[in-house]
Order: C-alpha cells, then sequence, then structure tokens
C-alpha cells in the first residue's frame, strides 16, 4: 500500500521552485485525493475554527498534515523547523481532543502521514517514532493503539506525482485584466495604440471592427504582462527562459515575417502558432492558457512598438 511504503528517496518538484505553505497543502491534499479517492479524504479548513494540527483525513484512519517551510535551509535548520511544526501540530492532538473528537465522529486515526517538500534528515525519524510513542500513551478516544507517524515526500504516492506532473499545472494563473484597467491603459498610452492602429487598417479587417481587434490585443498584451510579472517574482529563472524566447523571436520577425508578407488576420494567427510551438519548445514549464496569452500579446507589443509592420496588397 502506497500509504505505507518507504519514503525521503526524492523531491520531484522541489528542483524548480521552492513551494509556498499554501501551495504544499494543495498540491499534497490533490495527491492524496487521487490515491485514496476524492470522497474518501475530508480537508479541515483551518480559517474558521482553528487549526486541529491536521489538515485532512480519510474515512479509513489516515491524517495528514503538510509542511513546507521557507528554503532556502541547511540540513539542520530544516530538521529543527520540521521538527518543531511536528511537534507543534501533534500536541494539538491532545490539547484539542474534544474539537477533534467531533470533527472526526466514529473514525480513528491509525496513521498520521507528514508531508514535507525535502526530507533529509534521519532524526527527524526518530523524533516522529517518540511522538508516536507518545500520542499511543496517551490512550485518545480517536487514536488506534498502533497508531503510527510516517514522515515522507511526495515520493510515498509517486504514481499519483506523475499524473499530477502530466496535467503541467501552472506556475502563475492569467488572471484576466479588469475592463476598467484595460480603458485607462489604452487612454494613458495614446500613441502606441494610434501606432498599432494604423497598422491593422493596413489588414483586410473591417474598419469597424479594427478598434475592438485592438482593444483584445490590448487585453492579451496586459493579461500576458501581469502574468509574466507574477512569473519573475516566484520563477524567476522561468520569466527569464520566457522573455529570452520572445527576445529570440522579435530579432527574426523581419527575416521571417518581412512588410508585405503578412497582410491579414490570418496572418497574424500564423505568427501567434509560430510563437507557441517557439515557447512550448523552450519554455516546458509554462502551461497551454500562459503561452497563449504571451504569444497575442507579444503580438501587441510587436504592433504598438515597430518590429512587426504590414504594407498593403497594392504596395509597390
Amino acid at each position: 500500500m502506497l500509504g505505507d511504503s518507504p519514503a525521503g528517496w526524492g523531491v520531484y518538484l522541489v528542483a524548480t521552485h521552492h513551494y509556498t505553505g499554501d501551495e504544499w497543502e494543495q498540491y499534497c491534499l490533490l495527491l492524496a485525493r487521487r490515491h485514496y479517492g476524492a470522497d474518501q479524504v475530508q480537508e479541515v479548513p483551518a480559517r474558521h475554527g482553528g487549526d486541529l494540527g491536521i489538515e485532512a483525513f480519510t474515512f479509513n484512519g489516515r491524517a495528514f498534515q503538510c509542511y513546507a517551510p521557507v528554503e532556502p535551509l541547511s540540513t539542520a535548520e530544516r530538521y529543527e523547523k520540521q521538527r518543531d511544526k511536528l511537534s507543534t501540530d501533534l500536541r494539538k492532538l491532545t490539547t484539542k481532543q474534544k474539537e477533534l473528537q467531533k470533527l472526526l465522529g466514529d473514525v480513528k486515526i491509525r496513521h498520521y502521514i507528514f508531508l514535507v517538500p525535502i526530507f533529509d534528515s534521519a532524526h527527524l525519524v526518530q523524533h516522529a517514532s517518540i511522538k508516536a510513542e507518545e500520542i499511543r500513551s496517551s490512550s485518545l478516544p480517536f487514536v488506534t493503539e498502533d497508531f503510527k507517524i510516517t514522515v515522507a515526500t511526495d515520493g510515498i504516492y509517486a504514481t499519483e506525482r506523475g499524473e499530477v506532473l502530466e496535467r503541467l499545472a501552472s506556475l502563475v494563473d492569467v488572471i484576466p485584466t479588469p475592463p476598467g484597467d484595460i480603458s485607462s491603459w489604452i487612454e494613458g498610452n495614446s500613441q502606441l495604440t494610434e501606432t498599432a492602429l494604423g497598422k491593422l487598417a493596413k489588414l483586410r479587417l473591417p474598419s469597424s471592427s479594427q478598434r475592438s481587434y485592438l482593444e483584445q490585443l490590448v487585453v492579451q498584451f496586459l493579461d500576458s504582462e501581469n502574468a509574466l510579472m507574477r512569473l519573475r517574482e516566484k520563477y524567476p529563472d522561468q520569466w527569464e527562459a520566457a522573455t529570452g524566447a520572445k527576445v529570440r523571436k522579435e530579432r527574426k520577425l523581419v527575416l521571417e515575417y518581412p512588410p508585405g508578407s503578412t497582410n491579414s488576420a490570418a496572418d497574424l494567427t500564423s505568427i501567434v502558432k509560430s510563437l507557441k510551438e517557439d515557447f512550448a519548445h523552450q519554455v516546458p514549464a509554462l502551461d497551454e492558457t500562459f503561452i497563449d496569452a504571451m504569444s497575442w500579446g507579444s503580438i501587441a507589443d510587436w504592433l504598438m512598438r515597430c518590429p512587426l509592420d504590414f504594407e498593403t496588397e497594392d504596395a509597390s
């Protein structure tokens, strides 16, 4: 059974970034739901009712606590923080036993799983063994006589981890820009938008739709710029790779799409398709939604500045 298998043999995602506490908790609960069944895992929100020392439990007797200290840390520092967190949360099984009894009902906890991103100290296992004995000796009504604690990374759910990672998770969400911000940006950047409108007038677009087309491009531009800003804050290496891919494409625009070779909205769509392929190949950590926004946002950027331009069909 995976929930009882040895742990600590590797960390899959930590190599790419450090988790926040909320990110790690949601990731761990996703793994647990996939392994035990979504209808068998009960999350325990701490916001209303207080932290009871567990973040979820299964109806067959497993409890989960997920903890990701702020990295980077030395092995000794990490051990101390993990040890203290484990001690603090296990103490709540005793100090808040009335609340836990109401929460668990007829469920008895047999296996307490302490999930951490990095696990590199045998002392933590020793500490967990001592604490498990203390809990068994406490004769808590919702804990079994063979209660045990496992310290583990996400490697304990290796199959589920692979399934989750095959469905590439968003490094950052592309959050829609509020309409008011879009209007304000257009008004405050009239020169850029007029430049883009002048270029769009050369395409085979009805004059009545050119303005709305530009507005949608600005939406993509602002969405992608905001997403890139969050990417830079959380994953600077991925931001550098993404912006680098965009710069490399921009430098070849005139060679790949010389003026006169593009004179319709369909041509823009073709450039976007090429951009998506480039981004997906050069920055594989980016998800499809991010790549789509960044590709169209790049088109808007290039239209408002000058890397991308068109000529009318009858240009000599």
